[in-house]
């Protein structure tokens, strides 16, 4: 195998151009407002475009406006990479952005060199993987794929449908009002493996001192508005005790020691788990359409409260935890004397297993860079974890893998992210010798 390298000089010349597209204000500090299917997360797809088209590659969009770049020739199967150009409402611009840089310039290496590929390579520029805009996480994978329906069209975002800023950009929307794939069976049966490199979001490679995570598996979150109902009292006339008072705040209090305890024994017993309660009656529009937990006041046992319950894990047995902490929350809530109304959100079972050789393959190219690694699991989603879902028509599903480089300090969806280029760089040649390595399978 031939000697590859990508310089961090070359990550940064895209950057210098990149960094100017969707920053919020005078300077990049400001953070970035790329949102899904605006004027600005399609200029960051027209320069990729444009960049690729320079390095003698091909380009093309399906049907839902993601960019396809392609090595020429004629290749029955191909060996893919991608990653997302929007971001969050004043987000950073690597969540993303780094995995499409750094598979342009793998692939531009590759197709430089002079290595004979039995499988051509492409890199896909998705639309849309944030749900902070429009609610849905993963638009533009998840509609090349056919999992996207009608109703994701009809939300919202500054006054737009998700159709309407559709079209806006040229885009049209009928693949997603038929829910049909945006891709060809054929194109979808040509995919031989997907690798995504991505910032890890998070401080463990930073705090361990490692360039490269291999990533075993995807966290899958799911959502519950938990709601307790209560009764008001006068708080000094009424007696303490749940037989007088049906007090919600207080049964939140012991609702949420709970949960981190039964979260805290599954832990002990080795499950993947993290668990989060991050809202406590505190979503403006909630608190406007019920009104009640405006009722609460210094001088009264609370009668209303609401808290969110997320969990996240890439174990089977996560729905039976889930179970577990809706039952533990009823049983609390009654003990307390008080009512309760559980709504689920969302239910995103977790990636258990990412594809076992590809990650054989980030670890061997890792080894022979020479750069340090370690394998973890993906407490965020990305794409890669809509392609590993996917199957051709054979059944089969499409082997995938995800490849983590290192974020400053942990930070992401914040102004404050970012990479060096020579981490991008890096990660950019491990993910090239992994795409080789595939491509000549």
């Amino acid at each position: 195998m031939a000697a590859l390298n990508i310089s961090p000089a070359s990550i940064e010349r895209h950057y210098r151009k990149l960094d100017k597209i969707g920053v919020a204000g005078s300077t990049r500090e400001a953070g970035y407002i790329r949102t899904a299917y605006s004027v600005e997360e399609t200029s960051v797809i027209e320069y990729i475009a444009q960049a690729a088209k320079g390095a003698g590659l091909l380009t093309r969009c399906d049907g839902i406006g993601n960019l396809i770049v392609e090595t020429p020739g004629n290749y029955n199967e191909y060996v893919e990479t991608g990653s997302h150009a929007d971001t969050v409402p004043f987000g950073g611009n690597y969540d993303g952005l780094a995995g499409i840089v750094a598979g342009l310039e793998a692939i531009i290496m590759l197709h430089r060199s002079s290595e004979v590929l039995k499988k051509g390579l492409r890199l896909r520029v998705w639309r849309g993987e944030e749900s902070a805009a429009f609610g849905y996480a993963s638009m533009g994978s998840r509609g090349a794929f056919g999992c996207l329906h009608g109703p994701a069209l009809k939300a919202s975002y500054k006054g737009h449908t998700l159709e309407e800023w559709m079209h806006r950009c040229g885009v049209d929307s009928e693949c997603i009002k038929k829910g049909v794939p945006a891709l060809s069976q054929e194109e979808i049966d040509s995919i031989s493996a997907y690798v995504e490199l991505h910032i890890e979001q998070g401080n463990f490679l930073e705090v361990k001192s490692k360039d490269i995570g291999i990533v075993s598996g995807v966290r899958g979150p799911a959502r519950y508005l938990v709601h307790l109902m209560g009764e008001f009292d006068h708080s000094g006339a009424t007696p303490m005790g749940s037989e007088y008072r049906k007090d919600t705040n207080l049964a939140l209090g012991y609702i949420l020691v709970a949960l981190h305890e039964l979260a805290q024994e599954h832990l002990n017993k080795g499950m993947d788990l993290v668990q989060t309660m991050g809202v406590i009656n505190s979503i403006n529009d909630l608190n406007d359409k019920y009104g009640e937990v405006y009722k609460n006041a210094i001088s009264k046992v609370s009668g209303f409260a609401y808290f969110s319950f997320e969990v996240r894990s890439c174990n089977e047995n996560m729905n039976e935890y889930c179970k577990n902490a809706r039952l533990l929350i009823e049983k609390k809530a009654k003990e307390m004397g008080v009512e309760t109304h559980i709504e689920e959100l969302s239910f995103t079972p977790g990636i258990d297993s990412l594809h076992m050789e590809i990650r054989e393959s980030i670890e061997k190219s890792c080894r022979e860079t020479g750069a340090s690694f370690l394998e973890m699991v993906s407490g965020a989603w990305h794409d890669a974890a809509v392609i590993a879902e996917q199957k051709r028509s054979d059944g089969s599903l499409i082997p995938s893998g995800l490849i983590f480089i290192p974020c400053r300090n942990g930070k992401s969806h914040s102004p404050d992210e970012y990479s060096r280029p020579d981490q991008i760089a890096k990660g950019a040649i491990v993910l090239a010798k992994t795409l080789l390595k595939l491509a000549m399978e």
